[in-house]
């Protein structure tokens, strides 16, 4: 008998490598997902905006990094004395105006570098909820604790995320074509809106995507929401918060995740380097005693020789670490 739906996959045709230059944005499940792909020593950088939760301003922000838009004062807003971008995560807030116009413009910079050169995007889309601000009805991505007197809540509709979405994959596939977009919905319950609301809103944003799908060839769907809601189906995979995934689950997916998107030899140099990282964070009694120091040396020969064979691989904090105190 079978007590459980599991969730099973063909393969992905377009393989993950350490090579590949790989960039995630979105919610905070990217930000699960690149955790793992930085610790194995793939080149990944995840959510250089920060978290973005709906599908507007994710593309809002798309489109930024393929025009390397330049922001000036005249768009920033203060909120209880730390000037702000309502486009930018609150990590970009700062008392100096220049300070904030410096980090959000050289991440633009940052970002469009990084999708001219990347092999993967991976977005993450969150929720369709999102707020407008009344003053020029923008959807915004932060509302940065203003008033709430300044905004109005909204639910993005099916054909505007569309829309927003689509046009900043014109822009991206114009800048890179040979781009890979994945997109996922994350498996993160939004339920301060109401249950009802967030499976309404979830289902808007799978037909998003599953409309993207049918229009542009580069975009296929990883689908880590059905994981957990389908498969793992059970509240002992969530966090206190009965919200977030725990870190089983995520494990869970994860694995799912190498399994769809890792060639066998590239699954066999991520176990190489998992290894080498339990080795890494071993404990000793005594640092300095021969035993251990013959062990680091072990460890640093093999780091060396796996270095050899791929020179890709950053082991530099492992070293200092395998180095000791001073």
């Amino acid at each position: 008998m079978n007590f459980r739906t599991e969730l099973c996959i063909p393969p992905a045709g377009q393989k993950i490598n350490h090579n590949d230059i790989i960039l995630l944005l979105g919610s905070c499940f990217s930000q699960n997902i690149g955790e793992r792909l930085q610790k194995y020593k793939f080149k990944c950088i995840s959510n250089p905006f920060g978290t973005v939760f709906n599908p507007v301003s994710i593309s809002k922000l798309i489109q930024y990094a393929c025009d390397k838009k330049t922001f000036g004062t005249d768009s920033l807003q203060n909120a209880q004395g730390v000037w702000v971008h309502p486009d930018f995560h609150s990590s970009f807030g700062d008392i100096e105006k220049d300070k904030v116009l410096q980090d959000i413009n050289k991440t633009i910079l940052t970002v469009h570098n990084l999708l001219v050169e990347s092999t993967f995007l991976f977005i993450t889309l969150g929720t369709v909820t999102a707020y407008k601000q009344i003053s020029d009805q923008t959807i915004v991505s932060n509302c940065h604790k203003i008033h709430p007197s300044a905004f109005s809540k909204i639910s993005i509709k099916t054909e505007e995320g569309y829309n927003a979405l689509s046009e900043a994959i014109d822009f991206l596939i114009d800048l890179n074509p040979d781009i890979h977009i994945v997109f996922t919905v994350s498996p993160v319950r939004h339920i301060k809106d109401g249950i009802i609301e967030n499976s309404r809103s979830k289902a808007t944003l799978i037909k998003i995507v599953e409309m993207l799908e049918e229009n542009y060839k580069q975009i296929t769907y990883f689908p880590a929401y059905e994981w957990m809601m389908d498969d793992l189906r059970d509240y002992r995979f969530y966090g206190s918060d009965l919200v977030h995934p725990n870190e089983q689950a995520i494990d869970y997916i994860w694995d799912k995740f190498r399994n769809h998107y890792f060639s066998a030899e590239t699954s066999a140099l991520t176990d190489v380097i998992s290894k080498i990282l339990q080795s890494c964070s071993h404990k000793p009694f005594n640092f300095s005693s021969e035993q251990h120091q013959k062990f680091i040396r072990e460890l640093i020969l093999q780091i060396q020789q796996i270095q050899k064979l791929h020179p890709q691989l950053n082991f530099d904090k492992e070293l200092d670490m395998l180095n000791g105190p001073g």
